[in-house]
């Protein structure tokens, strides 16, 4: 059988592999097999773990590797994820696994391809893989297996059983429940019927409302202003702290099954903040997903996107915060300040192309306004920055499905006061440039952050305490928060290159300004 190198440093890329996760390697080498084995169609993923071998093989029944997949699952020069497509990697769980694993067997069959691999460092040093003849997969079926040996000399990285579901979990929470199943074979993502075997045992699908006791439930569904629904997931209180783990407290991120990240968007709920769990699968997230999966791009055009997305979500949280007796903070405590330094980041916003990117108008296009004038007369007027909005309807609300129904799928109508005619799409003038507002959060280290389209100053931060007596430094102190908000999605980033100097640059240019 053939015997092929990398022709790549692959010592190094291993480690860098392992860097650009914050999950431990034993976790990231699970999650991305998993995901490739979703990404291949596979409704049976089994998981299988050897304590005393020292071993963990998963195998699917998807669709498997052609010829060409198969040579870049082996090639760490190849990209390692098709942007907005999938949520797995070029075999990047099986090559991230040689920080603590020693060899990977993997076979695989496709329609067209039938083949298998042992990947091992020889006696040299050198990773290599050899071709092997494939026996595991029967005749006339599909998938794929991975076998992962760890090194002799290290700990054995899964303790238990327990401690596999718990990490899938972690990583796939919707995909084993039953609602959230029948949504994505709705959406063509998977078969409501998948399901993960974790050494022989079956992990059934259930309600993440009855799995962890939660009460005070609520099913939403976030909706654009055009009636478009982008997503489904619920809010939830339980009785005990943490009810899945530290690491996933709050609002769960999710995209085709996948849990990215679990936050609070920027809301402080105080003492509910432990119990709170909510799972929400938003699939339009798949294009902002960084290489890791633990969070979102940022990017210059991508930033706004992603933020009006997340806002969706933002605002349903907030509604049911105040339902179940969790105050809304008021944001325009300071209107007059706010718009104070609204003018003064108007002035400078020419000269600093991020803050374009956050405070520019997102809609640019002309349209007809209907402004009264003087005499009570309704006139049309062609003004810059028009949104234009459709009257929908509700769509079904259960349908008799036993998924969750998105309502609003179909438009809906509505009819003009006093007949029968179907009502005309209305215009309206969008309010363009920064928005600012301020909230008290004294338990809070940051100065500002960015909720939706506005950032939000800190107004219960020692600093604004202390500068807001003196007009001058007042607005030196807004303005710096705001820079240094800003300058943390910006780091943040991945794909764009770090910018620690935007804070100075964008103080500059206010000093400069006149």
């Amino acid at each position: 059988m053939a015997i092929h190198e990398s022709s790549v440093n692959h010592k190094n890329l291993i480690e860098d592999l392992a860097q650009m996760y914050s999950d431990d390697v034993s976790e990231v080498i699970v999650s991305e097999l998993l995901a490739n084995s979703l990404d291949s169609g596979a409704d049976c993923i089994e998981v299988n773990i050897n304590s005393h071998e020292k071993t963990l093989v998963i195998s699917d029944n998807g669709k498997g590797m052609t010829r060409s997949q198969f040579g870049k699952y082996h090639d760490f020069a190849a990209g390692l994820k098709r942007k907005g497509n999938t949520i797995g990697f070029a075999g990047v769980g099986a090559k991230i696994s040689f920080n603590i694993a020693n060899r990977v067997k993997t076979e695989t069959r496709s329609k067209s391809f039938y083949g298998g691999s042992d990947w091992y460092f020889d006696s040299d040093g050198k990773l290599v893989w050899e071709d092997i003849q494939p026996k595991g997969i029967p005749s006339g079926k599909t998938g794929t297996r991975v076998e992962v040996y760890f090194s002799s000399e290290l700990k054995f990285p899964y303790s238990s059983e327990k401690e596999l579901i718990d990490l899938i979990r972690r990583h796939y929470l919707p995909i084993l429940d039953e609602r959230f199943l029948a949504l994505y074979e709705d959406l063509g993502l998977y078969s409501k019927t998948t399901k993960f075997v974790i050494n022989g045992k079956e992990l059934l699908p259930t309600r993440i409302e009855r799995k962890y006791s939660l009460g005070r439930t609520k099913d939403i569904y976030p909706t654009k202003k055009n009636g478009d629904v982008v997503g489904f997931g619920f809010f939830g209180l339980a009785n005990d702290d943490y009810p899945i783990s530290e690491r996933r407290c709050g609002i769960s991120l999710c995209t085709y099954g996948k849990v990215v990240k679990s936050e609070f968007l920027n809301q402080y709920p105080g003492l509910y903040a432990p119990k709170i769990l909510g799972v929400v699968e938003l699939p339009g997230l798949i294009k902002f997903l960084n290489t890791s999966k633990s969070d979102f791009i940022r990017s210059r055009g991508k930033g706004r996107s992603l933020e009006s997305l997340l806002d969706l979500v933002r605002q349903d949280f907030k509604k049911w915060l105040v339902e179940i007796g969790v105050s809304e903070v008021d944001k325009n405590d300071n209107a007059i300040e706010a718009a104070k330094i609204e003018r003064e980041i108007k002035k400078i916003i020419s000269d600093i192309p991020e803050l374009a990117e956050f405070f520019g108008s997102s809609n640019s296009r002309m349209g007809k306004s209907l402004v009264q004038n003087n005499e009570g007369e309704v006139e049309s007027h062609l003004e810059l920055g028009m949104d234009i909005t459709y009257p929908t309807g509700t769509g079904d609300e259960n349908g008799g499905q036993t998924g969750p129904v998105i309502p609003g799928a179909e438009d809906g109508e509505s009819l003009a006061e006093g007949g029968e005619e179907r009502a005309k799409p209305i215009s309206r003038k969008v309010r363009t440039g920064p928005r600012i507002a301020f909230s008290s959060r004294p338990s809070q280290s940051e100065l500002a952050w960015i909720e939706g389209n506005s950032i939000i100053i800190n107004s219960g931060h020692p600093s604004y305490e202390k500068a807001k007596s003196n007009p001058t430094s007042r607005t030196l102190h807004n303005l710096f928060s705001i820079g240094s908000a800003i300058q943390k999605i910006i780091l943040s980033d991945e794909n764009r290159k770090p910018d620690l100097m935007f804070v100075d640059k964008m103080m500059a240019a206010w000093g400069r300004n006149k």
